[in-house]
């Protein structure tokens, strides 16, 4: 979240958690971990990846706060 700029109360803020909690669970069960590793180390810009499981709440996030 913080890598594209997403702060992560706001992901909390949406929905009492319930968002966040989705957002950590697609994390933990995501096939990409070490192609995602891979993209943390090297970017630091404000778009996520399109292989994320989370890209499309990330980017919802940071159009509405």
């Amino acid at each position: 979240m913080e890598t594209v700029g997403v702060d992560l109360l706001d992901v909390v803020d949406l929905d009492g958690g319930q968002s966040y909690l989705r957002a950590r669970a697609n994390c933990h069960s995501c096939t990409c971990k070490l192609t995602c590793r891979m993209w943390l180390a090297g970017h630091a810009d404000d778009t996520p990846p399109e292989f994320c499981p989370n890209a499309g709440l990330f980017q919802m996030v940071k159009s509405c706060c």
